[in-house]
C-alpha cells in the first residue's frame, strides 16, 4: 500500500518543518548581538518570535498534543544539531579549507552553558506557551485569536528571555546590566509578537479559508475527539 498523507497531515508536517528551521537559525545566530535604536539585542530575537507564532498556529489546528509533539521533535533536532556541530568542531581542518579554523571555532564555539540555557529556555517556554494558549482558547470559547496568541507569547517569553540571557551572561556582566538587557529583549519580542499577530490571522485564512481545514475545537473530552 502506498504511503499517502492527507491535506491536514501535509500542513502539519510543513508547519513543523518551518518551526524547526526557525529554531535552528535562531540558535545559530544567537551569539551575534546588534544595536537597534541604541539597544543591544541578540540576532536570535529576529527569528525566534516566528517560532512562537508557528506554535500558536499548530496549537490552534492540532491542539496541545500536536503542539507538544512538535516541541519534542524540535528539542530532539536541536540536541542533534548541537552534537553534530560539536563533532564538526573536533574534525581536523584541511590545509585547503575555505574557512579559517579560528573563524569556524569562533562562530560555532557554543559553550555547554549556552547550550543548556538555550535548551532549557526553549522547553520551558514552549510548554508554557502551549498550555496558556489552550487555556485562553477554552476560556474565550475559541474567540479572540489575537488574545490567546499575544497572551501566551507574553507569558512564555518572560521565561525564555530570562533563562537564556541570565544563563549566558551571569559571571561575565553585572546583574544590573543583565537585567536591563533581559528587559529590553523581552519588550522587543513582545513588540515583534504584536507586529506578527496578523500572521496568525493570515495562516487562519489560508488553512481554513483556502484549504478547508477546521481548527481544533476548544471542547475537551468526547466532543473534541468526535470533531477530529
Amino acid at each position: 500500500m502506498p504511503f499517502v498523507l492527507d491535506l491536514r497531515q501535509k500542513v502539519y508536517v510543513s508547519l513543523v518543518g518551518l518551526f524547526i528551521t526557525t529554531l535552528l537559525v535562531a540558535d545559530l545566530v544567537a551569539g551575534k548581538y546588534f544595536v537597534f535604536m541604541g539597544l543591544e539585542m541578540s540576532a536570535g530575537t529576529v527569528t525566534f518570535p516566528v517560532a512562537f507564532v508557528l506554535t500558536d498556529v499548530v496549537n490552534e489546528y492540532y491542539g496541545k498534543k500536536g503542539a507538544r509533539f512538535m516541541t519534542a521533535v524540535g528539542m530532539a533536532m536541536l540536541v542533534t544539531a548541537f552534537l553534530l556541530i560539536a563533532l564538526a568542531r573536533k574534525l581536523p581542518p584541511s590545509p585547503g579549507t575555505f574557512i579559517p579554523e579560528s573563524s569556524f571555532q569562533d562562530v560555532f564555539g557554543m559553550t555547554p552553558r549556552l547550550v543548556f540555557a538555550s535548551l532549557s529556555a526553549y522547553l520551558i517556554s514552549q510548554l508554557l506557551d502551549i498550555h496558556t494558549f489552550a487555556l485562553f482558547k477554552r476560556v474565550t470559547e475559541s474567540r479572540h485569536l489575537w488574545l490567546r496568541a499575544l497572551g501566551s507569547t507574553a507569558l512564555s517569553q518572560v521565561v525564555d528571555t530570562a533563562v537564556v540571557t541570565f544563563g549566558v551572561m551571569v559571571g561575565s556582566r553585572e546583574l544590573g546590566e543583565i537585567g536591563q538587557i533581559t528587559l529590553i529583549q523581552y519588550l522587543y519580542k513582545i513588540a515583534v509578537a504584536i507586529v506578527l499577530t496578523p500572521l496568525c490571522y493570515l495562516a487562519h485564512g489560508i488553512i481554513t479559508g483556502k484549504l478547508g481545514i477546521d481548527p481544533m475545537p476548544h471542547l475537551e473530552g468526547v466532543e473534541a475527539i468526535k470533531h477530529v
